[in-house]
């Protein structure tokens, strides 16, 4: 497992979205996702307000007009992750989908991928195993939420790109290093 510690926005986002804007797509955006039973598991039990803050203090950090570091803006984002995803309560599951996937490594089923994640505190998020269908939903809920503001047509198709470039790094995916037998 590899840990970036450094994130870098490409140039064509970086003031591109104002901070009341943001504020106003991660306050209503994340009200629906955590009513959504699609992916309201994936985060933890705090109020909005606590696990939001984080996220838009990054996001303003990254797309704002104010030069941040790479290592600065990893830093900012690990205390996203940290407060949205980390649980103090946490206990194994008795049988989860994954429990058994090392299985079909062994018989050769599947692909054995490098997981890349942004930052440490990724890690709280990737071990729940998120997935395309997940982010899909996650993007859904973003086009929704953009219309609910009433944004406009290119602002709102520049954030959805945005969200879009970021699947990747969000679903740790590395380069494949092997196939199993």
């Amino acid at each position: 497992m590899e840990i970036n510690n450094s994130v870098e926005v490409p140039a064509e986002y970086v003031g591109s979205v104002d901070r009341a804007t943001i504020a106003a797509i991660v306050d209503l955006w994340y009200e629906i996702m955590l009513d959504d039973y699609r992916v309201n598991r994936f985060f933890y039990t705090r109020p909005i307000a606590e696990q939001s803050a984080p996220l838009k203090i990054f996001l303003t950090a990254a797309l704002g007009t104010d030069k941040h570091s790479p290592t600065e803006l990893a830093a900012l984002l690990s205390d996203y992750f940290m407060t949205a995803f980390a649980r103090g309560n946490a206990h194994p599951s008795l049988v989860t989908g994954n429990d058994f996937a090392f299985l079909l490594d062994v018989i050769g089923g599947r692909e054995i991928r490098t997981v890349t994640l942004l930052c440490e505190a990724h890690s709280h998020l990737f071990k729940l195993g998120p997935d395309d269908e997940n982010y899909d939903v996650v993007l859904e809920i973003l086009a929704d939420t953009l219309k609910k503001l009433n944004l406009t047509e290119p602002q709102a198709t520049k954030i959805m790109a945005m969200a879009e470039a970021a699947r990747d790094a969000v679903l740790a995916r590395g380069s494949v290093v092997l196939q199993a037998a």
